[in-house]
C-alpha cells in the first residue's frame, strides 16, 4: 500500500468525525448575527449582502474582514456544504502543519507517525476544540485564519534550505496577495507572522539574499495587518467595552495572567514534546543555528509563543486565541524532530510507541464518539426548540421562554446557548434574529470550577438544569430557583 493511500485511510475517520459534528451542531450566538445583513434585521440573501455587511462591519465593529467574509459565506451556503468545507479545512490544517514543519511541498506522501503526532496534538491540546473547529464563526476566526497564515509561511520555511530562493515574477505577485489576506485575518496571529517574517527578511537583506517574492510577501503581510488593526471598527468596539465598565489593568491582573498560565497547562503534550526534542538535540550537540531544520523549528516556535504572549496586551484573552500557539509550535516540533530523524537518532523506543499510541487513540476514539453523540443530541434538542419557538410565535408572543438542551458542554462540544438572563449576549442576538422583545431559557446550568479544556465527556439525555418551583421562576433568571 502506497503512502498516499495510507494517509488517506488515516485521515478519513478524522474527516468523518469533524463532518458529523459540524453537520449536527446547531447554530449558536454569533452564527445568528452573521446570518443577518450588518446593521439590519434582514437575512443575508446574496454574495452582495455579504460584501455590504463586511464593509459596514469594518467601520462599526472590527477589522477581521477576511475571516467574517468566509464566516458569512459558509452560513449563506448552509449545510451540508458548510460541514464539508469545515472538515476539509481541518484535514488541510493537519497536513499544512506537517508540510510547514518538514518544509515539504504539498503532498499526501507523508509518514504516518508525524501525522499521528499532529492529529493527536490538535485533538488533545487545542483549547476549546469545539468552538475553534466546529462553530462556524469561531472556526473562521481561528482555525481557518491560522491555516491561511500557515500556508503563507510555507514558502518561507522551504526557502530556509536554499542559499537564495529565486522564483518567477508571477510568484511575487501571488505572494503579495497571499500576504495581504494572511495579515488581514487575526490580530495575535497576524502580529506573530509579521514579526517572524520581518526578522527573517531583515536577516536575508543583511546577507544580500533577499528575493523579490520574499520582499513582496512581507510587504503584503504588513499592509494586510495594518488594514486589520487600523480598522475604525476596532476603536468603536473598544469604546463600547469601556462604556460597559471595562478596565484594562484590572483585567490584566485579575484574568489575563491566569488565562495565559492555564493555557500553557492545557498544552501539556505539546510542551513535553518540545522540551524533549530540544533536550535530545542539545544532548547530541545538534542545537545549532547552522542547521536549516533547527532554525525553522525555533522560528516556528517563536511565532507560536509570540502569538500567545502578545495577547497580554489585548483587552480580552479568550481561550480560543491559543489556537495559533498550538499550530505553530506543533509545526516547530516537527522541524526540530526532522533534524534528529535525518541523522538517524531515535526519538522514542519502539516499545513506548506500541504502548502510548494505542492508549492515545483509544481515548481519542472514545471522546470523538461521545462528541458526535453529543452534537446529535443537541441537533434533536434544537429541533424541539424550534417547535417551541414556532408554537409561541403563533400564539402572538414576543417574550419567549424555551427549555434547556439535554447535553452538557465539553472541550469538544461548543454550546453557546441562550441563558435565563434576557440581557445575555446570546439571548440578545436570538431576539434580534427572530424579531422578538426577549427570549430566555427557563434555567441555567450550575457553575462548575472545572476548566472546560479538561472536561472530555458529556452527559447525554438529561437536561443540564432543572427548575425547582416553576418555569416562570426560572425565566426570571433567579438563581435560587435552579438546581442540578
Amino acid at each position: 500500500m502506497s503512502r498516499t493511500i495510507k494517509v488517506l485511510c488515516y485521515l478519513a475517520p478524522w474527516f468523518a468525525v469533524i463532518f458529523m459534528c459540524s453537520y449536527f451542531t446547531p447554530y449558536f450566538g454569533n452564527d445568528y448575527r452573521y446570518m443577518l445583513v450588518e446593521g439590519t434585521d434582514s437575512m443575508v440573501g446574496s454574495l452582495y449582502d455579504i460584501l455590504v455587511s463586511q464593509y459596514r462591519h469594518y467601520f462599526d465593529w472590527g477589522g477581521r474582514t477576511v475571516n467574517h467574509l468566509l464566516a458569512q459565506f459558509l452560513l449563506y451556503i448552509g449545510k451540508p456544504w458548510q460541514s464539508l468545507i469545515t472538515a476539509a479545512g481541518y484535514i488541510l490544517l493537519v497536513l499544512a502543519i506537517c508540510w510547514t514543519g518538514f518544509g515539504y511541498r504539498p503532498s499526501l506522501r507523508l509518514r504516518l507517525l508525524p501525522l499521528c503526532f499532529v492529529s493527536l496534538i490538535l485533538w488533545l491540546c487545542l483549547r476549546n476544540f469545539g468552538e475553534v473547529v466546529i462553530n462556524v464563526v469561531s472556526s473562521c476566526n481561528y482555525m481557518f485564519s491560522t491555516l491561511i497564515i500557515l500556508l503563507f509561511l510555507l514558502p518561507f520555511r522551504q526557502s530556509m534550505h536554499k542559499e537564495r530562493d529565486v522564483r518567477p515574477g508571477w510568484f511575487a505577485a501571488v505572494m503579495f496577495g497571499a500576504g495581504l489576506i494572511a495579515g488581514w485575518t487575526n490580530e495575535n496571529t497576524g502580529f506573530a507572522a509579521v514579526a517572524v517574517v520581518g526578522l527573517y527578511n531583515l536577516k536575508l537583506l543583511c546577507e544580500r539574499r533577499l528575493s523579490l517574492w520574499q520582499l513582496c510577501a512581507g510587504c503584503g503581510l504588513l499592509l494586510g495587518y495594518l488594514l486589520l488593526i487600523l480598522a475604525p471598527g476596532n476603536e468603536a468596539r473598544l469604546e463600547f467595552m469601556q462604556a460597559k465598565g471595562f478596565d484594562f489593568w484590572q483585567h490584566f491582573f485579575d484574568a489575563s495572567l491566569s488565562i495565559i498560565g492555564i493555557s500553557f497547562v492545557t498544552q501539556h503534550l505539546l510542551l513535553i514534546s518540545l522540551i524533549y526534542v530540544l533536550w535530545l538535540l542539545n544532548r547530541h550537540a545538534l542545537l545549532r543555528l547552522s542547521s536549516p531544520d533547527v532554525c525553522a523549528g525555533l522560528w516556528l516556535c517563536a511565532a507560536g509563543f509570540l502569538s500567545l504572549l502578545i495577547m497580554l496586551a489585548s483587552p480580552t484573552i479568550p481561550a480560543r486565541s491559543v489556537t495559533p500557539f498550538t499550530v505553530f509550535t506543533a509545526a516547530g516540533v516537527l522541524a526540530l524532530y526532522r533534524e534528529l530523524y535525518l541523522r538517524g537518532i531515535k526519538v522514542l523506543p519502539a516499545w513506548s510507541l506500541k504502548l502510548l499510541l494505542p492508549l492515545f487513540f483509544a481515548f481519542s476514539a472514545a471522546t470523538a464518539f461521545n462528541a458526535v453523540q453529543g452534537y446529535y443530541q443537541a441537533h434533536l434538542d434544537n429541533y424541539k426548540r424550534g417547535l417551541e419557538i414556532i408554537l409561541q410565535l403563533r400564539q402572538g408572543k414576543k417574550d419567549l421562554v424555551v427549555h434547556p438542551l439535554n447535553v452538557s458542554r465539553t472541550r469538544y462540544l461548543y454550546l453557546a446557548d441562550a441563558k435565563a438572563d434576557k440581557n445575555n449576549w446570546a439571548n440578545l442576538i436570538l431576539a434580534r434574529y427572530y424579531g422578538l422583545d426577549s427570549i430566555v431559557r427557563i434555567c441555567d446550568e450550575p457553575q462548575s470550577d472545572r476548566i472546560g479544556d479538561f472536561v472530555y465527556f458529556s452527559k447525554l439525555g438529561q437536561p443540564i438544569c432543572r427548575v425547582k418551583k416553576s418555569s416562570a421562576a426560572g425565566a426570571s433568571g433567579n438563581s435560587s430557583a435552579i438546581e442540578q
